[in-house]
């Protein structure tokens, strides 16, 4: 059976053959996952449990930086992460490497028929617990910024300062989108260079490298109401961390909100600022993160025309109103 296109066919004797190597029970079920943009994971279901399969990893690092952080996740905070996330590089049974990983319990609010009977209180309540888990995700440390390394199976340091490395990536972004045609115009260009002058100094304020997911939002989360409040009960998708500015974080997951409820998006903010010591200078990084975040997105739309936005919308039309924090709305504890 084909459950997504990017792993193709799949029979259920291959993936009996993958829960064998781990001991994992005999398949009851596989079911297609409905939700994510690449189609690596599918559920399974066992005789001894419930489990997901993801498959045909992006780069050769991608699942063994995964499970690096997972592993990291569970053992030195409270956040929910798959774990034992179990790594079989062996392509003898698929043509690539596989996880699998427990399937973690929870409400998708990617899901429509979720999200469409949550009331506004609901709603607040999630806002919340996704600010204090990013605060409790962030409570794991590194020495220094960096990313995983495939051969040393650790971290590994950036080759410029951390701040230095977010400029030059904002400039090389952004000058990318600008070859693509006329919705990265040179005043847009000019207005990014702004935001990075005026936040230059805010971005050298020395910090504690903490864990970065680098895609913190709903789709990769999983969420419950225990005792009569809502938790986060399950992350997932770790293939895009680093360690680095925990506020580099924020944004994503920010602008999704204020896309929908501005005040979800600061009760959202809030939340983690309350949880979380900020540094001297956080209304000017804040502008410089949401260029990044923004710029990863822009770049991969304008090169695919995959824009679900509107079409006359320059970078600067698109993400200009995010960049700018409201003072009646931000509590800074």
């Amino acid at each position: 059976m084909e459950y997504s296109q990017r792993l193709g066919n799949i029979t259920d004797e291959q993936f009996q053959k993958a829960l064998d190597r781990f001991e994992l029970g005999q398949l009851i079920k596989a079911e297609s996952i409905p939700f994510g943009n690449f189609g690596q994971n599918v559920f399974l279901t066992t005789t001894i449990g419930e489990y997901v399969f993801r498959g045909k990893p992006h780069y050769a690092w991608q699942f063994k930086s995964e499970q690096f952080m997972a592993d990291l996740l569970h053992k030195k905070t409270k956040t929910p992460v798959p774990y034992p996330y179990l790594v079989d590089e062996q392509t003898d049974i698929f043509g690539w490497g596989y996880v699998i990983m427990p399937r973690l319990n929870g409400k998708q609010l990617k899901d429509k028929s979720v999200k469409d009977q949550l009331t506004i209180e609901d709603k607040k309540d999630i806002a919340r617990a996704f600010g204090e888990n990013l605060a409790e995700m962030q409570t794991l440390t590194w020495d220094f910024s960096g990313q995983y390394d495939l051969q040393t199976g650790s971290i590994k340091a950036f080759d410029k300062p951390f701040d230095q490395w977010i400029i030059d990536r904002i400039k090389e972004l952004a000058n990318l989108c600008s070859t693509y045609g006329d919705k990265t115009p040179k005043t847009d260009i000019e207005w990014i260079d702004k935001i990075i002058e005026d936040g230059v100094e805010a971005m050298r304020v020395v910090f504690t490298p903490t864990f970065v997911m680098h895609d913190y939002q709903e789709s990769n989360m999983v969420v419950d109401k225990i005792d009569g409040k809502w938790k986060v009960t399950g992350v997932f998708d770790l293939m895009e961390n680093y360690f680095g500015d925990g506020e580099s974080d924020l944004p994503r997951m920010f602008i999704a909100y204020a896309e929908e409820d501005m005040n979800l998006a600061y009760i959202f903010l809030n939340s983690y600022l309350s949880k979380h010591k900020v540094r001297p200078g956080f209304e000017k990084r804040f502008p410089i993160y949401v260029l990044i975040d923004r710029l990863i997105v822009w770049e991969w739309a304008q090169r695919t025309g995959k824009c679900w936005w509107n079409s006359k919308f320059t970078f600067r039309d698109w993400c200009g109103e995010f960049s700018q924090l409201d003072e009646k709305l931000l509590v800074i504890k």
